[in-house]
């Protein structure tokens, strides 16, 4: 688990070094990006579109992973979503092994407001009322898909120069300001380098696209440039990917579809540029 690290904040201090960012070109492929490897023992990525089933998406959505990072740098809540914006930034996410889940059934209060609520203090008119979740009542099972042993590669680059510095440093000094998770914060998470040289910073290079190429990572927006093959099957996920601010909350403003399989994928690149990231091919979003 990397060492949690509160003496230096996301502004640059003096034990910062100050680096250039990379640049994103107009097909979304920046020059040069940073890769990792994050783990956990069990991780957690809720379904927007379940509520009863607390179903789980089989890669960290794009959003999530931005929150990730987020963390590591030590940003604060609101703070990221601009750097993470389409235009400014670029990510890839690959798995690093085969994907098993479980059904886990946990007890919980009911937190409906007209059912289970207890309430004390005033009126809630002049004076102020506490509403919070009766304990004497009876629990609520709701059953957790959870992913067992969960390992993703993530290849992330902003042109945001602070962000990138203070990224940069917590990755090669395995630091991290808040502590990573795997969805939940209850499935705390490590960080590895993604080679065995330790190296943190890769330059990203092109790489021939005359014939099919075999793509390590998740495919974005690339599902009808797949090309079939025995024995090869892949799921394909709806997942979070951008976010704004928006009345004291947040919201979503775009989706991605992402081809995600156990091994690689054989691509006829269209839209999408797949490209090489210290001999790993992987395709940006």
């Amino acid at each position: 688990m990397a060492n949690r690290d509160t003496s230096s904040q996301a502004p640059l201090e003096d034990n910062i070094e100050r680096v250039d960012p990379p640049q994103v070109a107009d097909n979304g492929v920046p020059d040069r990006c940073l890769s990792f490897v994050i783990r956990s023992d069990w991780g957690h990525f809720r379904r927007i579109d379940r509520t009863v089933t607390k179903q789980t998406y089989r890669i960290p959505p794009r959003t999530t992973v931005a929150g990730l990072l987020a963390a590591i740098a030590g940003v604060r809540r609101d703070g990221y979503y601009e750097v993470f914006a389409p235009d400014v930034s670029a990510m890839a996410i690959t798995l690093i092994q085969p994907l098993r889940t479980i059904t886990q059934p946990t007890l919980g209060l009911g937190t409906h407001p007209g059912e289970t609520m207890a309430d004390a203090g005033g009126t809630g008119q002049k004076t102020m009322k506490v509403k919070f979740p009766d304990s004497t009542d009876n629990r609520q099972i709701h059953s957790y898909e959870l992913l067992v042993d969960p390992a993703y590669r993530i290849d992330v680059a902003v042109e945001d120069e602070r962000f990138y510095s203070v990224l940069k440093h917590r990755l090669e000094r395995g630091t991290s300001f808040y502590p990573p998770s795997m969805g939940l914060s209850e499935f705390l998470a490590w960080i590895e380098p993604a080679t065995e040289s330790g190296q943190v910073e890769f330059l990203v290079e092109s790489v021939d696209q005359s014939e099919t190429v075999a793509v390590d990572s998740a495919v974005p927006n690339g599902v009808t440039e797949i090309v079939p093959q025995a024995g090869v099957t892949y799921d394909v996920e709806r997942v979070p990917g951008y976010m704004e601010a928006h009345d004291g909350g947040r919201r979503t403003t775009g989706f991605v579809d992402y081809a995600v399989s156990d091994g690689p994928l054989e691509l006829k690149p269209d839209s999408t540029t797949p490209v090489s990231v210290g001999g790993h091919v992987v395709t940006f979003e």
